[in-house]
Formats: structure tokens, sequence, C-alpha cells
């Protein structure tokens, strides 16, 4: 099966921006207001700064225009306070910190769970709030955010 235009491009500038000592997040592709928005967010441990975005974007953007991706508006930026959890390694860094789960409608139990990450696995995610400790189906699981408000 073949990547996504979006997930070929993901592969294509990870390497670029990891020289930079940053990490891709995420790429999000979408339409606002009629204008196509492409943004990358890039994270790292030390944090992200506008002269960091700046040195992503002038090095990767000759990599999405040869890439044939059309957009109106480029963006290099942080992912957040509010970061989505993607990837298995960003379980592994913000274990211990305050997350925001919602879950399918299919899921048998709450729409969503606020509380402390306390563990993960290949199948699943394991959340502690003054309910108890709840053991999330990752097949469940709609998004996971930090949240940094509890």
């Amino acid at each position: 099966m073949a990547d996504s235009p979006i997930e070929s491009l993901a592969q294509k500038i990870e390497e670029p921006i990891r020289h930079l000592q940053a990490e891709l997040v995420e790429i999000e592709y979408r339409r606002e207001s009629g204008d196509q928005y492409l943004r990358i967010f890039i994270d790292r441990e030390s944090g992200v700064d506008l002269d960091l975005c700046s040195r992503v974007s002038r090095a990767i953007k000759d990599i999405i225009d040869a890439s044939g991706i059309e957009y109106d508006h480029l963006e290099v930026s942080s992912p957040g306070l509010d970061r989505k959890l993607i990837h298995d390694r960003d379980f592994v860094r913000f274990n211990g910190q305050p997350v925001k789960v919602k879950l399918s409608k299919r899921f048998n139990g709450p729409r969503q769970v606020v509380g402390v990450l306390i563990g993960n696995s290949e199948s699943t995610i394991t959340v502690k709030n003054d309910q108890g400790v709840f053991e999330l189906p990752r097949s469940e699981i709609t998004v996971v955010r930090l949240h940094p408000q509890l």
C-alpha cells in the first residue's frame, strides 16, 4: 500500500529537521477560510523558539515544494502546551504528566478521561485520576493531549 502524500512528505523532511536537533511531531494539512494550510509541528527537549522555526522552514521549504503538495500558507511551530501524544516515544517522554484522552463512541466506557498518564503498552495506555485507574485500549482512542490545566 502506497503512502499518502503527507506520509511521504513526513519521511522526506524528518532528516533535515533532525539535523537541526529537533523532531517532527505532526503534519496538519487542512483548508481554512478557503485557504490551504500546511502546518509542520516540531519539538525538542530544550523547547522551540522562533529562530528554530525559521531555520526548519528554510531547510524544508524546497523539499515541500518539490513534493507537489499545494498550499497557500506554510507554518512551522511548536505543538503547544496541549500537544497531541502520537508516537510511542511521546507516551514514554510524557509518562507522569496530566493528559486528556478522548475515546470513540463505540468504547464501552467514558468518552473522555482526564488524569495522569502512568503507563502504556502496544495496545493500551493507563491513566489515573480521582475515580481510579483506567486502562484504555489504543484502538478506541481518538486523541490524547497533554492537559496542563490539571
